[in-house]
């Protein structure tokens, strides 16, 4: 009984004690009632403070803000970005335009994740916001609900990535050099074998420990310039450089371009590098005996760079370079009668020709840009020279090819009289000056065959009869009075020299170098002047 009277003597004051503290407690809950503030004075929504704080127009109440249906938590989703936000008053989820709704992210159909690619990269986000994101970026919509976790998903990025997928059996472990994407279309219809991507390396690894090492076996694959190794497998390896065909590094990861040799070079008919370069002027093929693109064999392997450029007549052009020719020897500005131009090309070490059009329609135009040749078949704008009346507007190259050429004039009075004008168009009075002419800088070829062409009337427009006159003295002989700057081959030199500026008229050679049949006397004495 003793002890019962203590134990209960204990329990009273226990009881006591804690009757004085809930006291407590309970004046000072009074003491700092907080109500749910919509709003407080500071901007903050949805808080717990002392009525003075919350703001005037805005709700409360003496409550917790979880017991609130205006503050209550949810998952507010906005339908447009495709974002869901837990733990979202509804109040402020109302006001920033979403929806709100009374639950968790996981239950809500619009909240439901997967794994969105986005070109080689992936985020584990809703399909609304996938879809977003793919407008943004102007690709189209990956969306892949399988994949169930972040990480999964964020080992899924980059597809086009290329590795060594190691198929195990769990007796030998066989690999292939795959992209990621590859090799995971590989790894979900495996049904007995274990399949690993390795990111970056090759299967020739050892520390991947397969069965595929280094071998000295090289090919050439499409859409590369490059010659590369491969391994004892079959797989591609790196590109071909005979100092590395024991070099174990070289054959563990995937190395670029730039980090292979001589990167800045073409290695054309190189033995011991196969890094060829299209643009400056090799690929890759297959060595033959007595092939000037391929001339020496490789150190290991049978494909080498092959050389693009090309030989014509003595000169190296290099692949991708075209040049002006002509089918006369005199080249390309004689414009000759039957001669034309044509445009020649070097692509892959062979010379093809583009003719520019017939009768010098179009003309070939050649230039230089850092030594680096570039051709190109023009329009021959001549059909209008002749009727300029002034250097300015003759050599107008937006309007015309034309060329001011200084000697006689083709323009005539309406006495079909030769004017002479100067360069600005204006008549010369006088003597000493013998006038200029707007002609072709090239010359078009003309169908002088043809009997009912437009040849010879072309032609004509050069034509000129300067009759000379001469006085007979009683003891001297003939004396010339007039017109004698037509006396002796300087006048019909300059005459037929408008005759050529014209097209194929006057007294030349042809484009094979046989003369022109008519020797184009001029001088002629038809009466004598007493």
């Amino acid at each position: 009984m003793k002890i019962k009277g203590v134990l209960f003597s204990i329990a009273l004051l226990a009881s006591l004690l804690a009757l004085f503290l809930a006291l407590n407690n309970s004046v000072s809950a009074v003491g700092e009632v907080t109500y749910c503030c919509e709003r407080t004075t500071t901007g903050a929504w949805c808080q717990n403070s002392p009525p003075a704080e919350c703001a005037s127009g805005f709700r409360k109440a003496p409550t917790s803000c979880e017991a609130t249906s205006y503050c209550r938590l949810g998952t507010c989703v906005d339908s447009q970005e495709g974002v869901c936000l837990e733990n979202t008053p509804q109040k402020v989820c109302q006001d920033s335009s979403g929806v709100w709704v009374d639950g968790k992210s996981e239950d809500i159909a619009q909240c439901q994740l997967g794994c969105c690619f986005i070109g080689d990269n992936a985020a584990f986000v809703t399909q609304t916001r996938c879809k977003r994101l793919a407008s943004v970026y102007g690709v189209e919509t990956n969306f892949r609900t399988d994949i169930q976790n972040e990480a999964a998903c964020i080992a899924s990025a980059f597809p086009a990535v290329k590795g060594a997928c190691v198929l195990d059996d769990g007796f030998q472990r066989n690999c292939r050099l795959l992209t990621r994407a590859e090799c995971q279309k590989l790894e979900a219809s495996a049904s007995n074998n274990t399949v690993k991507f390795h990111e970056g390396f090759l299967c020739s690894a050892e520390n991947l420990a397969t069965t595929c090492g280094p071998s000295q076996k090289t090919t050439c694959i499409e859409d590369k310039d490059e010659v590369y190794f491969l391994d004892s497998c079959g797989n591609l390896a790196n590109i071909y450089d005979s100092s590395k065909i024991n070099d174990k590094e070289y054959w563990t990861t995937i190395k670029e371009k730039e980090e292979s040799c001589n990167p800045g070079d073409g290695n054309s008919g190189s033995a011991s590098c196969g890094n060829c370069n299209y643009l400056i002027g090799s690929i890759c093929k297959a060595f033959e005996r007595g092939n000037s693109q391929t001339p020496t064999r490789p150190s290991f392997g049978d494909f080498v760079c092959a050389d693009l450029s090309c030989k014509y007549q003595g000169k190296t052009y290099e692949h991708g370079e075209t040049w002006c020719a002509s089918n006369t020897k005199s080249g390309v500005d004689a414009n000759l009668p039957g001669s034309s131009d044509f445009r020649l090309v070097c692509y892959n070490g062979e010379v093809s020709v583009e003719q520019c059009d017939s009768f010098r329609g179009s003309v070939c135009l050649e230039d230089d840009i850092d030594g680096f040749s570039v051709a190109q078949c023009v329009a021959n704008k001549w059909q209008d020279c002749v009727a300029q009346e002034n250097k300015k507007d003759c050599e107008n190259e937006d309007k015309r090819d034309c060329l001011w050429l200084e000697g006689e004039s083709l323009l005539r009075d309406n006495n079909s009289k030769l004017l002479v004008l100067d360069d600005e168009g204006e008549l010369v009075v006088g003597k000493g000056y013998k006038g200029a002419a707007c002609v072709a800088k090239n010359p078009p070829g003309f169908d002088f065959w043809n009997a009912e062409g437009e040849a010879e009337q072309l032609c004509m427009i050069a034509n000129e009869n300067c009759i000379v006159k001469f006085q007979k003295g009683l003891l001297s002989g003939w004396d010339c009075k007039e017109n004698c700057e037509c006396i002796g081959k300087d006048w019909e030199e300059q005459r037929n020299r408008l005759c050529f500026a014209l097209g194929d008229c006057g007294e030349k050679e042809n484009y094979i170098g046989i003369q022109g049949f008519n020797n184009g006397s001029a001088i002629k004495i038809t009466k004598d002047v007493k």
